[in-house]
């Protein structure tokens, strides 16, 4: 058909019902509603992957663990940190679930036996029924060594992705340079002295005590011979190079602090301690230093590795929660 033929064919008035059509309200309300429709699902928020829901149960429960903990009810700050603390519990639970280890663990599996068991008298029970059971029970989610197992699997995890790439000297140099105060070795010293005892000496013990240094110090008697004109002492007179707080696990922290007052190669005045008193001779002092990296290598890439965990950690659990719908009831004072 030739254009003049088709043209023939149109009826004058098709042209405006065409317009008419394509400028009805109806067909506009038609495109719209579609528009607004697929678009929706197309810009909305994708569901949660994880739903977690606290009723008023739930809170007071945590409320009333650490009243029964610690004596007192924790306040608005505190019980926020116990709820957050429960929910990166729960995001890390739902994804150990999620991984089905709650159905292979083994150490998960002995403990609802166990508990099982206790709860059967039926002897003959098989450890298949009895798993089913417990599982049916829910008690998989509810126990507590079963909710640490799979929490500590879960941490391990993490930390195995970590502790894949381990850090190389120069990462270490950085870490040690970063962070002096964590493996700074502190000022030590070594010594000996001699002791009299609180119990033998009880009321002369003072006037002994700066009668022997004296003694010690005009007789330039060496810390060699000097414990005969002491008391018997159960720990040893004589510290090898040691800290401040080395010595003061032992010797208390009132020795430990005036010990390392005492210049070398001379007697002290009387130091109390808890035993008696004690007149000191220190033979050396280190200062405090920061040892190279090849002295303490292991310790720095511990130190390293541990905040990495800990890092990663966090991150993982921050992007549980971002895929996470949180529901919690009003909390009081909030």
């Amino acid at each position: 058909m030739t254009q003049s033929k088709k043209e023939e064919t149109l009826s004058p008035a098709d042209g405006p019902r065409r317009r008419g059509f394509l400028g009805s309200p109806l067909l506009h309300f038609i495109v719209l509603g579609c528009l607004l429709f697929f678009g929706e699902r197309f810009f909305a928020s994708p569901s949660p992957e994880t739903v977690i829901r606290f009723t008023p149960a739930d809170i007071s429960a945590l409320e009333q663990g650490w009243l029964d903990r610690n004596g007192q009810t924790p306040d608005p700050e505190l019980l926020q940190a116990l709820i957050d603390s429960e929910i990166r519990d729960e995001l890390l639970l739902q994804q150990a679930r999620s991984f089905g280890w709650h159905l292979t663990d083994g150490i998960v599996h002995r403990r609802l036996l166990q508990n099982q068991r206790f709860l059967e008298e039926d002897e003959s029970i098989s450890d298949e029924e009895l798993l089913e059971r417990a599982f049916e029970q829910r008690m998989d989610q509810t126990d507590l060594v079963v909710r640490r197992r799979l929490l500590e699997r879960m941490r391990l995890l993490i930390a195995a992705g970590v502790r894949a790439k381990p850090p190389g000297d120069p990462e270490l140099e950085s870490y040690l340079a970063a962070n002096p105060a964590l493996f700074r070795r502190p000022e030590r010293v070594g010594l000996s002295h001699v002791f009299l005892s609180r119990d033998s000496r009880k009321e002369d013990l003072s006037a002994d005590s700066l009668a022997l240094a004296e003694k010690l110090r005009s007789e330039t008697i060496p810390p060699e011979q000097a414990n005969e004109w002491g008391d018997p002492f159960l720990l040893s007179h004589h510290i090898p190079l040691s800290s401040e707080s080395s010595i003061g696990r032992q010797y208390g922290p009132q020795f430990a602090a005036r010990a390392l007052e005492v210049p070398v190669g001379r007697w002290s005045d009387p130091i109390p301690s808890s035993y008696g008193s004690h007149i000191v001779w220190v033979h050396e002092r280190s200062p405090s230093e920061l040892p190279a990296l090849g002295e303490i290598r292991k310790r720095v890439e511990n130190e390293w590795l541990r905040e990495r965990e800990q890092q990663a950690l966090k991150d993982h659990i921050e992007a549980l929660r971002a895929r996470a719908e949180i529901i919690l009831p009003p909390l009081s004072g909030a």
